[in-house]
């Protein structure tokens, strides 16, 4: 006679069937489901101010003393970075259903953003199941890079170097600690028609943009769009394309279809700084690039 326990496997795996009938009917299942089935990864965005988008005044305020700057700094921020609370990250939070921890900040160049990568880090934001979109590059063609960066503005060849040098840095930073993290850099809205490169800075009767040609400006989009592609490929990052499909609503459409507003404008919806993203720019910009997060 044997003296092995007798077999009951069928009756266990029929009661396992019942119970699991029991809490999809119930619907427990979903909630008792393995932890490991969850998506936990964050997403960590820096980006410039066309990501971060914060009110005109109060950003242009923030940090003067007393009740000024007070006033001025009661407003969504990270590290000190005032933030519009309908930007482009928070949005992409909105459709993605992810965590978003925006790292973003007006003025940030590609060697600045070195900073908010290490805020970002020591704050423990990056891990490995963290995808980080870097959306800078327009800056460096500025004031910004010419100050902050030290790079000669007018020479696209130093621009392109400079801006190449700084992305891998970034991204050594993070793979540093979180080598499995996943990297995206993202296109910038186009401010100019890409055909007649006519930038409207003046936006005051309805769907009527008014304004000039400025190639140089055109010309600017494209070598940083340039930059962005030849540093993603650099880095093992995914380029966002954002200039193409957003051709059309720049600063010279009609209003409803305004990614960027004008410096003088009174009839683009919903924006909270000249000659930046209109909220309907940010959602533009959180839908393209959801699917690459």
């Amino acid at each position: 006679m044997s003296s092995r326990t007798p077999d009951h496997t069928p009756a266990r795996t029929r009661l396992r069937a019942v119970g699991a009938s029991l809490l999809t009917a119930l619907g427990l299942g979903a909630a008792l489901a393995p932890a490991a089935q969850a998506d936990t990864g964050n997403v960590v965005t820096l980006g410039d101010s066309f990501t971060a988008n914060p009110d005109l005044v109060r950003n242009t305020l923030n940090g003067v003393p007393g009740s000024v700057g007070d006033w001025a700094a009661d407003y969504p921020q990270t590290a000190g970075c005032l933030q519009s609370p309908d930007n482009f990250p928070r949005k992409l939070a909105a459709v993605t259903r992810q965590h978003v921890d925006d790292y973003s900040c007006s003025g940030v160049t590609s060697g600045t953003m070195l900073h908010r990568v290490n805020q970002a880090i020591s704050a423990g934001k990056v891990t490995d199941d963290s995808t980080v979109v870097m959306a800078v590059g327009m800056n460096d063609w500025g004031p910004f890079g010419a100050v902050a960066d030290g790079v000669n503005i007018l020479d696209p060849a130093s621009v392109a170097a400079n801006y190449r040098t700084n992305m891998s840095r970034a991204a050594e930073r993070i793979r540093s600690v979180a080598p499995g993290a996943t990297l995206v850099v993202s296109g910038a809205l186009p401010t100019v028609d890409r055909q007649s490169s006519m930038f409207c800075a003046v936006n005051v009767v309805p769907d009527m943009p008014a304004g000039l040609p400025i190639p140089v400006l055109r010309d600017i989009e494209n070598w940083n769009r340039d930059n962005q592609r030849t540093a993603a490929d650099d880095i093992g990052a995914t380029y966002v394309e954002v200039i193409d499909p957003a051709r059309g609503h720049d600063t010279c459409a009609p209003d409803a279809d305004r990614y960027v507003a004008g410096i003088i404008d009174t009839t683009t919806p919903n924006y909270t700084m000249m000659f930046h993203p209109s909220e309907r720019g940010s959602q533009f910009l959180a839908e393209t690039v959801a699917p690459h997060v």
